[in-house]
C-alpha cells in the first residue's frame, strides 16, 4: 500500500472517530420576564385595540405546546411577577406564585417588585413556589448570608448539564425599590458573583445560563411608544465585562429582543413583558467544540382568540379573583373618559393622582407622582377600588417636605433627564423641559420658583426617600410621612365626585 493510501485510510479512520464522538444537540430555552401579575388577558392597546393580549391560563397552554414540540426544554423566567393588576396587591403575591406554579417553570430569578410588600413577605411568599427561585447577590446588611440562599442549580437535558445562575442588578436594586421595603438587606456586585459562580460551575456543566433582573426600568405608558428609548445596555455591558456566560435571560426594561442580541459571544434574550409573549430561544450544542454553533430567537404574541385556556391555571386563577372581588369590586366614582398613563408627558392618570395627593393636606404646595408608580389605564365609566389598586399597585404613602426652591429645582431637573420618567404634577403646577437637558419654567400657582423661598412638597414616600434616583428629598428641611396610602388617598378624593372628568392642563410642556 502506498503511503499516500496509508494517509487516506488514515484521514478516513479519524473522520469516523470524530464523527462517532462529535454530536449536535438541540435546547429549546422558553422566557417570560416582568410577568407582573396579568393573571388575566385584557387589551393592549400597543398590540391590538381588538383582540385581547396575553393572561396566565393561555400562557401555560402555550408553554405545555411548545414543551411537548421541543422534548429539549428549559423554561425561566428573569423576575418581577408581583405588582400589577390588584390581584397582586391585595394578596401581597401569594396568588402570583400560587398560579406560577401551573406554568411548568424551571428557574427563576429574583425582581425588583418581589420586594414591594417587604423582604419578609417576599420569603413568605417564594416559599411557595414549586419551581426553583434563584439568586446569589442579596445578602442581609454586614453578613456573608444570602437573603434567599439559592444562587445556582444544574439541570440535565439530553445528557447536557446546564447550570443556571440567578442574580439582580444592584443598580436596578437601589434604584427602583421603597428603602423601607429593603431595610436589614443589601445588593452586592452582580459581575463580582457572576464571576464567582462561573468559576464554580464551568467544571460541572457543559451551558451557563443567567438570569437576571437589571438595567434601567421599563416604561409605564400606554401613549408615545417613543417617548423614551429602553434597551438592554446593562446586560451587554455584563457580557462584556465578565466571559463565560452562553445565555443571558434578563427583565427589568421590559424591551423585547426578535432578534437575539449577543454580546462578547454571550446570547441576551428578553421578552416586551406583562405575559404579553413567550420567548423562544432555540441552540445547537455541538458536543466536540463543547460550544453553542448556532441559535435562533422568536417572540410568540399570546393572543386570547388563538388559545385554550389551560384548565387547571383558570381554576387557579378564578379562585384567587373570588377571593380578592369583595374588595376590588366596590364602586367609587365614574370617570367620563379613559385615564392613561405617559412616561415622558403630561397623563390624565398622573394628573389624577397628583390632585388627589394636593388635596389631601391644606399645606401642600406641590404635589408629584413618578410616572413609573402608574401601572394600568382605568377605562371609562364605573371606578372601583380594584382599579384604583391596579393603576397604582403599590404601598407608597402621602408623605409631605419641606424643600427650598433651589431643592425643588434639583428634583425637575432629575426629571427631565429622563431616566426614570417625568414627574406628574398638581393642577396648580407647571414646568417645561427638554428630554434629556433640566427644567424650566416651574411656576406655582402662576408665580415662577423662587430658590430661597421654602415650600411644602408632598410625594409617594417612595420618592421622598430617594427612588427613581430622586436623592434630593433626603436633604429635606422637614419630612411628615402621614401613613396614609397614595391610593387611599385618590379613594377618598373621588368619593366626593359623581363624574370624574379627565384633565389635560399643560401642566408639562415637552420642548424639542
Amino acid at each position: 500500500m502506498s503511503i499516500l493510501n496509508k494517509i487516506a485510510n488514515i484521514i478516513i479512520i479519524l473522520s469516523i472517530s470524530y464523527q462517532a464522538t462529535s454530536e449536535v444537540k438541540e435546547l429549546t430555552i422558553l422566557h417570560t420576564n416582568d410577568l407582573h401579575a396579568h393573571l388575566f388577558p385584557r387589551i393592549a392597546p400597543w398590540i391590538s385595540e381588538s383582540r385581547k393580549i396575553g393572561g396566565f391560563a393561555n400562557l401555560a397552554t402555550l408553554v405545555k405546546q411548545e414543551k411537548r414540540l421541543n422534548p429539549n426544554n428549559i423554561l425561566i423566567d428573569a423576575g418581577d411577577y408581583f405588582s400589577g393588576p390588584y390581584i397582586s396587591t391585595l394578596t401581597k403575591g401569594e396568588a402570583v406564585i400560587k398560579s406560577m406554579n401551573f406554568l411548568g417553570i424551571d428557574a427563576a430569578c429574583i425582581g425588583n417588585h418581589e420586594f414591594d410588600h417587604g423582604w419578609d413577605n417576599m420569603l413568605i411568599q417564594i416559599e411557595k413556589a414549586n419551581f426553583p427561585i434563584l439568586n446569589g447577590n442579596l445578602f442581609f446588611e454586614g453578613t456573608d448570608q444570602l437573603v434567599w440562599d439559592n444562587p445556582y442549580i444544574i439541570l440535565e437535558r439530553d445528557d447536557l448539564k446546564i447550570g443556571i445562575i440567578g442574580l439582580h442588578g444592584k443598580f436596578a436594586f437601589y434604584d427602583t425599590i421603597n428603602f423601607k421595603m429593603t431595610e436589614g438587606i443589601e445588593a452586592r456586585d452582580e459581575e463580582e458573583y457572576l464571576r464567582k459562580y462561573i468559576k464554580e460551575l464551568k467544571p460541572k456543566t457543559d451551558i451557563i445560563i443567567l438570569a437576571v433582573h437589571q438595567g434601567m426600568p421599563g416604561r409605564q405608558s400606554s401613549i408615545g411608544l417613543t417617548d423614551v428609548e429602553r434597551n438592554l445596555y446593562k446586560d451587554i455591558l455584563l457580557a462584556r465585562n465578565v466571559p463565560g456566560v452562553d445565555i443571558i435571560v434578563t427583565g427589568h426594561a421590559h424591551q423585547g429582543t426578535e432578534k437575539a442580541l449577543v454580546s462578547n459571544g454571550t446570547i441576551i434574550v428578553s421578552t416586551n413583558a406583562t405575559a404579553t409573549e413567550l420567548g423562544k430561544l432555540q441552540i445547537k450544542y455541538d458536543t466536540e467544540k463543547e460550544m453553542i454553533i448556532s441559535h435562533s430567537n422568536q417572540l410568540i404574541t399570546i393572543f386570547d382568540d388563538e388559545l385554550e385556556d389551560d384548565k387547571d391555571m383558570l381554576r387557579e386563577i378564578n379562585y384567587w379573583q373570588d377571593e380578592v372581588d369583595v374588595i376590588a369590586s366596590l364602586p367609587v366614582t365614574s370617570t367620563a373618559e379613559k385615564l392613561v398613563r405617559a412616561y415622558g408627558e403630561e397623563s390624565n392618570m398622573g394628573n389624577l393622582f397628583a390632585d388627589a395627593i394636593k388635596a389631601f393636606d391644606e399645606r401642600i404646595d406641590i404635589a408629584l407622582v413618578n410616572s413609573g408608580a402608574l401601572r394600568q389605564d382605568i377605562e371609562a365609566g364605573l371606578v372601583t377600588k380594584g382599579d384604583l389598586i391596579s393603576a397604582f399597585p403599590f404601598p407608597n404613602t402621602v408623605v409631605i417636605t419641606k424643600l427650598k426652591g433651589s431643592q425643588v429645582k434639583k428634583i425637575f431637573d432629575h426629571a427631565a433627564g429622563m431616566t426614570n420618567g417625568i414627574l406628574q404634577v398638581s393642577e396648580n403646577v407647571k414646568y417645561s423641559f427638554r428630554p434629556g437637558n433640566t427644567a424650566k419654567n416651574i411656576a406655582i400657582n402662576g408665580e415662577l420658583l423662587s430658590d430661597n423661598q421654602e415650600y411644602w412638597v408632598a410625594a409617594p414616600n417612595f420618592v421622598t426617600q430617594g427612588g427613581d434616583g430622586y436623592l434630593e428629598f433626603n436633604n429635606s428641611l422637614e419630612y411628615i410621612d402621614s401613613g396614609v396610602l397614595v391610593v387611599d388617598a385618590t379613594e377618598i378624593f373621588l368619593k366626593g365626585i359623581d363624574i370624574y372628568q379627565p384633565k389635560y392642563g399643560g401642566r408639562i410642556k415637552v420642548l424639542n
